[in-house]
């Protein structure tokens, strides 16, 4: 006899399989993410077709087969049309949702994962954006991401000899995880790059582990363009180092 599971998550990704069914890759409170097989949901008759598309919040039912679990029911709770209906933040929900997976394990519920994910979809959804306060939001809750999930860079200390980095030029050493002074440079054996000080300071305010406070004072702010463009080569090299180093 199988045993029905119910929860509520948002669907993050689906995949066509066979001639009419679909795999989803939804986050959920309280599973964590999982893997869910919908029988016929491509078919236009499918009673589960209009309440599991992606980024939709729903409730799921599902059964745990042999390999992979088999959705048995969906209720819509919220369709984040402002997200799916604004092509810019469909993109930036895409772009969270390849690195939330990359990096999220399966079946680990964590709260504080839900709660980021939660915040990342309401505040995306909700807010009137220009194209700097979006993308601002994607790399506020990308620092948050990996701030949760354990990988966060020194922001404040020499990663080498501990002390308080003090001058006007900050070196980012990906390689070694964030802030290294000038004195520790000859033991670097990764690319050296800069991070200037606007930029490690909106970095800073990113990462004061109050999701919600942090956003309120960050969006505040004056933002332009150049800051955003380093928070893009610096996001980048970053996760391509977290992702190669797991």
């Amino acid at each position: 006899m199988f045993i029905h599971h119910r929860t509520i998550g948002y669907i993050l990704k689906r995949e066509n399989i066979n001639e009419a069914d679909q795999v989803f890759l939804i986050y959920t409170k309280d599973f964590g993410k999982i893997k869910v097989s919908a029988k016929a949901v491509r078919r236009l008759n499918s009673k589960l077709r209009s309440s599991i598309q992606v980024f939709y919040l729903s409730e799921i039912e599902f059964i745990q087969g042999k390999a992979l679990k088999t959705l048995t029911d969906a209720i819509l709770i919220q369709r984040l049309d402002g997200i799916r209906k604004d092509l810019f933040k469909l993109r930036l929900a895409y772009n969270f949702s390849r690195v939330f997976n990359a990096l999220v394990k399966n079946q680990e519920a964590d709260e504080k994962l839900w709660q980021l994910l939660n915040a990342f979809f309401k505040n995306l959804e909700s807010e009137k954006l220009t194209s700097i306060k979006a993308q601002l939001i994607y790399y506020f809750f990308f620092w948050n991401l990996l701030s949760v999930l354990g990988y966060a860079p020194e922001l404040k200390l020499c990663v080498f000899c501990r002390k308080k980095v003090m001058l006007n030029r900050f070196f980012w050493i990906v390689g070694e995880g964030g802030l290294v002074c000038k004195n520790c440079l000859n033991k670097v054996k990764t690319r050296i790059g800069e991070i200037d000080i606007r930029t490690l300071k909106v970095l800073r305010l990113m990462m004061n582990n109050e999701l919600d406070q942090d956003w309120q004072v960050l969006k505040r702010l004056k933002i332009d363009l150049s800051i955003i463009q380093n928070l893009k080569i610096i996001s980048k090299r970053y996760f391509n180092y977290i992702y190669e180093k797991r």
